[in-house]
């Protein structure tokens, strides 16, 4: 079984991939990104504003992971890295490539807007939620974390915060690069790929190729009285490319394209017996395609500038059972954006904005019927910074939504930015954002046992934050204290007896998510080290939200015995947290509450000359036996070996 591209994805696809092929010949440099070593002041590509953008000059939690951080862990996916973050809840559904979804500081799923190369991957059709298990780490070249209502620049989806997920770029010299590299591991695993760079003075390109599949393990919770010992599989192979072509010293062209496809076992629930998930022959087919396309304009002797983007997303997903499919779902997502700077002196700006937005969902209720909605929303956007002096800064950002669907909204966001002393700089915000009803909870994706319900209200969220960081040549502290009220939350789980049905319901109780984070990093000759608590408390007024665990932390160590030499050491902690078990009929709902555990993952890397690399990586190094869903075993200690080349 084949997953099949629609028509307009091959066409932007093989467009994309023309267009680069055709202007490979003139490929060229690029700035280094800082290192996670160095001293360098960190810039901020797109999240916390429209514009690249100092990260301490904004008055949010932010956070960076770098090429030399993804590259010493050895991750395998992008989700291996994420619990480098403060404040994350990881919940998947068993081994890599099932369904992975990320909370942070008690946020909804669907709350968090997940860029790649600044292009929104959420999928629409899949109630909002932007699936991380498809994304490979090795094309990876940077991630980037802004915490905190992110609506007034980025619309409905960016309620709690923004992931960008950057791919990798151009190579650092002139001519052409190309680095090779394969990977074989425990439950018969194994990973290719292969990256091409080519650089020349007023162009650069960037290919990046890779697959990945592995038997996988059985993922169904040992107990639930049935034989159950089938691996659940996982393939997936995914291509990535970005170009830029600089026409003249004003204006710049900027292409980048991601296609992903990939195909995923998964068990089934035994619904009569223990309500547990049980073997069964079940795959998920799915293509994720991502595309961009962006004009830059900055005039000679102004301080005025221009971007114009058009932007493409496309998430298919088939499920089968057997031979027959069971269900399957198509989001697609065209954006055009315009937007105008003008630059003042020490670093004053103002962005004024268009937002065009189209979101089409598909899905097949019966027969040749297909169940369709078409949401158009056009949005007037601003942001801007102002310096009171060197010390002192404050941002601002509002967004206007008009959509076809929904009431018209006002989002917004304020900040302030204080260098207390040449090394403390404390920072206070305010931010509302919205999030729109869902497709799945206005129509329903389960008709058997989940009713839609067209009448949602849009959710509100008003958040604060609270900040001290405290920075020395060698070592960074940082305090954040977070508040979010959360208005009009839809609650997926209210059962209506004469149906015998569950739909989704606004809540009239509001929904509070609080907490505390503290962030440390810092090196000592050969070590680099970075560790991380947060405090979590998210509940309504009568409950614990679910998935979300009062306490998660994580502590990391680098060390550099030599120059060829190095060990890279991840302990990852994540609290008790309650989840809900759905027991065979007629037995009602339960909450269960699901114990603490530790992973600890570990690479070491041994460089034999300039051009390759070996590294041995321990997955789950104590081989720690946990959930994070009810019913579904969570990765045991997996050994893997990764060779990479540099061809030339």
């Amino acid at each position: 079984m084949n997953t099949k591209l629609s028509t307009i994805s091959k066409a932007l696809l093989s467009s994309s991939l023309a267009s680069t092929a055709l202007l490979a010949s003139a490929v060229f440099a690029q700035t280094t990104l800082p290192s996670s070593d160095s001293n360098t002041i960190e810039k901020i590509t797109v999240l916390g504003s429209k514009i690249e953008t100092n990260i301490d000059d904004l008055p949010s939690s932010v956070s960076v992971l770098d090429q030399t951080y993804i590259k010493a862990s050895g991750a395998v996916f992008v989700t291996d890295l994420l619990k480098s973050f403060a404040g994350m809840n990881i919940s998947r559904s068993g081994p890599n490539g099932t369904l992975t979804e990320v909370r942070f500081r008690g946020s909804e799923t669907n709350h968090i807007l997940v860029l790649v190369n600044g292009v929104e991957v959420n999928d629409i059709s899949q109630g909002r939620i932007a699936d991380l298990a498809h994304i490979q780490a090795s094309d990876v070249e940077r991630i980037e974390l802004l915490r905190g209502p992110q609506s007034a620049l980025w619309g409905a989806s960016a309620v709690s915060g923004v992931i960008n997920i950057i791919t990798k770029g151009q190579n650092n010299s002139n001519g052409l690069q190309v680095d090779a590299s394969g990977e074989i591991a425990t439950q018969n695993t194994q990973r290719i790929g292969l990256s091409v760079s080519s650089n020349s003075n007023d162009a650069k390109l960037a290919i990046n190729l890779s697959h990945y599949q592995t038997d996988g393990f059985n993922i169904s919770r040992e107990g639930n009285g049935l034989d159950n010992n089938e691996d659940d599989g996982y393939k997936n192979t995914q291509l990535s490319a970005n170009y830029q072509r600089i026409l003249n010293k004003e204006h710049t062209l900027t292409f980048n394209t991601r296609l992903a496809q990939y195909e995923s076992d998964f068990d089934a629930t035994d619904f009569v017996n223990t309500g547990l998930s049980t073997d069964a022959d079940n795959v998920s087919e799915g293509t994720q395609v991502s595309a961009k396309a962006m004009w830059s304009y900055s005039s000679l002797g102004s301080n005025l500038s221009h971007k114009a983007s058009l932007q493409y997303s496309q998430q298919d997903t088939e499920n089968f059972s057997g031979e027959f499919m069971t269900s399957s779902s198509k989001g697609e997502k065209i954006r055009l954006n315009w937007i105008s700077t003008l630059r003042f002196e020490q670093d004053h700006f103002v962005n004024v904005g268009l937002d065009y937005i189209d979101e089409t969902v598909e899905l097949p209720v019966s027969g040749a019927d297909i169940l369709e909605s078409d949401n158009a929303t056009f949005a007037l956007t601003s942001d801007g910074r102002y310096f009171f002096n060197e010390s002192f800064n404050a941002t601002a950002s509002i967004r206007y939504d008009n959509s076809d669907e929904f009431d018209s909204a006002v989002s917004y966001r304020a900040g302030l930015n204080y260098d207390v002393t040449s090394q403390l700089r404390a920072f206070a915000s305010l931010g509302k954002a919205v999030s729109n009803p869902t497709f799945t909870e206005r129509f329903s994706f389960f008709p058997a046992f989940f009713i839609g319900n067209p009448e949602l209200e849009p959710e509100s969220a008003v958040n604060q934050e609270l900040g001290l960081v405290y920075t020395t040549a060698q070592n960074t502290v940082s305090l954040s204290y977070f508040n979010t009220d959360l208005e009009n939350e839809i609650n997926s789980f209210v059962f209506v007896p004469e149906l015998g049905l569950s739909t989704a319901q606004n809540s009239e109780l509001e929904s509070t998510r609080e907490g505390v984070e503290v962030s440390a990093s810092g090196s000592y000759k050969k070590l680099n080290w970075q560790a991380h608590y947060t405090y979590l408390d998210a509940k309504d007024a009568f409950s614990k939200e679910l998935r979300r665990a009062n306490h998660t932390g994580s502590a990391t160590l680098r060390y550099r015995f030599d120059a060829d030499n190095a060990l890279f050491v991840q302990a990852d902690y994540t609290g008790s947290q309650l989840d809900i078990f759905f027991p065979p009929f007629p037995q009602s709902s339960q909450i269960i509450n699901i114990g603490a555990y530790w992973l600890v993952n570990a690479n070491y890397t041994h460089s034999f000359d300039e051009n390759l690399d070996v590294s041995l990586r321990v997955s789950n190094l104590l081989d720690e036996e946990y959930e994070n869903i009810i019913g579904f075993v969570g990765q045991g200690r997996q050994v893997s070996l990764n060779v990479s080349y540099r061809l030339f």
